[in-house]
């Protein structure tokens, strides 16, 4: 048995099926979606229905799932008119996403929502002698194993959008990793690409790889941006009983 984490394939269906296969992921394996299976790519409810079917996968909430369960009719109606609604269609790729779930039945969006609704969004693991506290951005003390349904909009709000990584006012956080030294972190939101060139001026760096600093480490390999070749960008699959990390780069004629 092993135990898997990949973030923020942001509904490149084909590759988190290429990754699957390369990992060799069998039925006793254990695979944790580290948030954003949704948006800018064509097929993320696609992606969150395999992982709802699968018992031996989960999902931790990430913005995107947030920005979703906020926005669309929690009735299961045809409709997107919450709160987040214009955040979600016009501003983080969420039509695409909106568009594919107005094509399941009425009670397979509810069904949806109220898996969604009873997942992580922060989680404690234990693998091996080693804890790892997954979530899609930040931490906040107090809040391990909650699911989004035990806690409040502001709560969830603050882990999934905020990041040391980011410049912008409303959601620049600072490294409190290094305050809860128990926990190695697994994160995705920001990729790794956008750390380096933004965090660290290295403006042509192209590598699909993870970041480390410290006892956090950020796996999102940059999927949002959808196939470019220059970017060598894709999934990144990390084993985290040894540490190894799987690449699968995105190819265009594969999930465009």
């Amino acid at each position: 048995m092993s135990v898997y984490a990949v973030s923020d394939l942001h509904g490149q269906f084909n590759t988190f099926k290429e990754g699957l296969k390369k990992i060799g992921f069998k039925d006793d394996d254990k695979l944790y979606f580290i948030g954003d299976a949704i948006d800018r790519g064509p097929d993320g409810i696609k992606i969150l229905k395999y992982i709802k079917k699968h018992e031996n996968m989960d999902l931790i909430i990430g913005n995107h799932e947030f920005m979703m369960l906020n926005s669309v009719d929690l009735e299961g109606k045809n409709k997107c008119n919450g709160m987040d609604s214009n955040l979600w269609l016009y501003a983080n790729g969420g039509r695409i996403t909106f568009e594919k779930y107005t094509k399941l039945k009425k009670s397979e969006r509810l069904e949806l929502l109220e898996w969604l609704k009873e997942r992580y969004v922060i989680k404690v693991i234990a693998v091996g002698e080693r804890l790892f506290c997954l979530t899609h951005s930040y931490f906040k003390k107090g809040l391990e194993n909650k699911k989004y349904s035990e806690l409040k909009y502001h709560e969830v709000d603050n882990i999934v959008w905020t990041s040391f990584y980011r410049s912008e006012s409303l959601t620049h956080g600072i490294d409190l990793y290094g305050n809860f030294e128990e926990y190695t972190f697994i994160t995705g939101h920001v990729p790794v690409i956008g750390i380096m060139r933004n965090y660290y001026g290295q403006y042509n760096y192209n590598r699909l790889e993870i970041y480390q600093k410290g006892n956090i480490i950020d796996i999102d390999g940059a999927c949002a941006a959808g196939y470019q070749e220059e970017l060598n960008n894709g999934a990144l699959f990390l084993r985290l009983d040894d540490m190894e990390v799987f690449t699968v780069p995105l190819k265009g004629s594969k999930d465009q």
